[in-house]
């Protein structure tokens, strides 16, 4: 059945970073319902011990009853992980956190101090995010992995190296670039009527264009300073790739094991088909979950939607050391 179950707590946010996808279609901070505790604990017991919960909002950190809901999955020996911006929380509540024995903590950094605030839209958050990434790292134990996730976009391209250095220095164990996820227009056309009805979780990006050249630059200044957090990317790209991903259209190829092994799961508790479209597949507290396995793989097919392109579930993360 479902390995992972990726659970969006809430859309609410601090931060305004401007590549947001939920802040592109217009869904941050917009309210709406939310699970109770109570229900968020119902959803939780319905999953098999083993199964993988990834926390991730908005900013999950923002939901009161965080440090129950984690509880709650220990109790079902399941494993857990979220994301965060790192800039919620004082040094208990990292200590606590980190007492809760993560199996990872991602925290999103996207270049130094001046740049980073640019892209959040709140001043001080890179500081923020520094000291207490530093501060987790600190308390967390040999089972847990401190990862930063770096969106590559056309602000940071130059500024990768300095991300990495940064990371490197205030306690992550890992630094993820992952290439900026959106459509083109003549990509959104060409997906089948449904998926359009149901919604795209992608932005559409009309003119965006980023430079390759200046982006292999910096992986290529990473490789050559070393560090002692791992270097990963996905996707590995050559320079025409890069051209493509970004000046381009791009057309996927092969399949998708994620959108069968996972269950994205709103904050009211829909389930959406995955982590890009938005039809629904059910009601993660009520439907049978045999029955919203069957509606994905009936809905998605034998061949990828075009939608597809960038989503980096469908793509291969590379490990350079």
């Amino acid at each position: 059945m479902f390995k992972e179950v990726m659970l969006e707590l809430t859309r609410r946010c601090n931060l305004r970073c401007s590549f947001c996808y939920l802040l592109k279609r217009g869904l941050l901070n917009k309210g709406g319902p939310e699970l109770d505790t109570a229900a968020a604990l119902k959803l939780v017991g319905r999953f098999p011990a083993g199964t993988r919960f990834y926390l991730s909002g908005g900013e999950p950190l923002l939901r009161q009853d965080i440090f129950r809901i984690i509880a709650s999955i220990k109790e079902r020996r399941c494993g857990w992980g979220l994301n965060t911006n790192g800039t919620l929380l004082d040094a208990d509540g990292w200590r606590r956190l980190a007492a809760l024995k993560p199996d990872y903590v991602i925290f999103s950094l996207h270049g130094a101090a001046p740049l980073h605030d640019r892209q959040t839209g709140v001043p001080g958050s890179c500081r923020k995010l520094l000291s207490n990434m530093k501060a987790f790292a600190a308390a967390a134990g040999p089972g847990t992995e401190v990862m930063v996730n770096c969106v590559v976009n056309r602000e940071n391209a130059g500024a990768l190296s300095e991300v990495y250095q940064l990371a490197s220095a205030n306690g992550a164990s890992r630094v993820v670039f992952e290439h900026l996820q959106f459509l083109r227009p003549a990509e959104t056309a060409l997906l089948p009527p449904e998926l359009k009805k149901g919604g795209v979780i992608t932005p559409e990006l009309a003119g965006y264009k980023a430079d390759g050249r200046l982006i292999l630059r910096e992986f290529d200044k990473i490789r050559r300073l070393g560090g002692p957090a791992h270097f990963d990317v996905r996707p590995l790209l050559s320079r025409e790739g890069l051209d493509l991903y970004y000046n381009g259209e791009v057309s996927p190829e092969g399949g998708c094991c994620r959108v069968y092994d996972t269950l994205n799961v709103e904050p009211d508790g829909r389930a959406r088909l995955c982590v890009l479209y938005g039809l629904k597949a059910g009601n993660a507290l009520k439907t049978g979950l045999g029955a919203m396995a069957a509606f994905k793989k009936k809905k998605i097919g034998v061949r990828l939607p075009s939608g597809c392109a960038r989503c980096c579930h469908r793509l291969t993360l590379f490990r350079y050391f």
